[in-house]
């Protein structure tokens, strides 16, 4: 990955380009302001031709160049991060994402992981935490599943939720003293 300086020196380049550009059109105009004055015509007007013609490939080209590094700006900008790598040979170190829960969340998280396949419903749920209504307990469980601690599994009518501890392996939850 390109660092922050190597940045700023790609777009130090391109501001440098952008005003020979700008300096190149101010003598154009001042070569033809000259020609207006000169009286030989045919010559002048062949030797304004050829510098113009000049002036457009060099243009062409620092328009190019800076397009270049513009695109090349943009795909470091559009590349993700990649991970930092250990030193050690074992496994490369993830950084665990805390996820702050409360008692009532950790308890259904609890509830789920040691229900009969791994897996609970909101009427699961609100038997096993004594809550009055179903929606209590599906709200609770649709706010772990966006998190991403808990799965969604629709079999017929009912959504069972399901802790895979394999893919929160990243997340440690962090839930208050009881």
């Amino acid at each position: 990955m390109r660092s922050k300086n190597t940045i700023e020196n790609e777009l130090l380049r391109i501001r440098k380009s952008l005003k020979e550009i700008s300096e190149v059109s101010s003598k154009s105009k001042d070569l033809v302001y000259q020609n207006e004055k000169s009286n030989d015509t045919n010559s002048n007007l062949f030797a304004l031709l050829k510098y113009m013609i000049d002036e457009n490939k060099k243009t062409t080209l620092l328009l190019r160049g800076i397009a270049e590094g513009i695109n090349k700006i943009e795909t470091v900008l559009n590349t993700p991060l990649p991970e930092t790598e250990s030193n050690s040979e074992a496994e490369p170190a993830k950084i665990a994402k805390e996820t702050l829960l409360s008692e009532a969340d950790t308890r259904i998280v609890q509830t789920v992981q040691l229900s009969p396949h791994s897996m609970a419903c909101a009427e699961d749920i609100r038997k096993k935490l004594n809550y009055r209504g179903k929606n209590a307990a599906s709200a609770r469980l649709n706010k772990l599943f966006k998190m991403g601690i808990l799965e969604r599994y629709q079999l017929g009518k009912k959504v069972y939720y399901k802790y895979d501890a394999g893919k929160a392996t990243n997340t440690l939850i962090v839930s208050p003293p009881q």
